[in-house]
């Protein structure tokens, strides 16, 4: 595809989706910028315009798989139920995205565990929204006397801790292979019942 009459937006959009699926298919290591640039028919040297390295394309995509968990944990908090089927249901559509992201697709686990590993500002940032968003549903549930009167900063904390092995890409590859989220319903149950007091 030739990039000449692409907005700058749709050409780093190219970039990114022709990079994710050379490293599906080839893994990320085998992946070169010049094997990016001859599938989207420009040069290394443009590709180096949108993104300063390969890392830098790797942790844009994670970025984009990462917006696309947030977006469904803030579509489940915003459903219109109690915030304890909510808390149930957040944490299993968060395991199960995990689940076939990181068991199905090891090219994906290799992204984002690439990611974690680098500690990259993505990730950073990431947690801090879906704590965020946690926070907002356990404060809702405070609030309407389903959750017990209790330390927000200190529940909070303990559910996104209780919450993160279900999600972590790492964990969710040697723990939950076989799982069949038996586990991550087992502790959405746990953590309503103890905010439940």
């Amino acid at each position: 595809m030739r990039s000449a009459s692409l907005t700058q937006p749709e050409v780093r959009g190219q970039i990114l989706a022709t990079a994710e699926r050379l490293f599906r298919a080839w893994g990320y290591a085998k992946t070169t910028v010049a094997d990016i640039a001859r599938e989207c028919e420009m040069s290394p040297a443009n590709i180096y315009r949108f993104f300063e390295s390969k890392a830098a394309i790797n942790e844009a995509i994670t970025e984009v798989l990462l917006t696309e968990v947030e977006q469904k944990a803030e579509a489940v908090v915003a459903e219109q139920r109690p915030a304890a089927d909510r808390l149930r249901k957040l944490l299993l559509e968060m395991h199960t995205f995990s689940c076939e992201r990181f068991l199905k697709d090891t090219e994906v686990h290799e992204l984002c565990a690439k990611a974690m590993r680098e500690q990259w500002g993505v990730i950073d940032a990431h947690i801090r929204r879906i704590r965020s968003i946690v926070r907002g549903l356990i404060a809702e549930g405070i609030k309407s006397g389903e959750f017990a009167k209790a330390d927000l900063d200190f529940v909070e904390t303990c559910v996104n801790n209780a919450m993160l092995p279900f999600c972590h890409p790492q964990i969710v590859a040697e723990q939950f292979a076989k799982d069949h989220k038996r586990q991550a319903v087992a502790m959405g149950e746990f953590l309503v019942r103890a905010l439940k007091g």
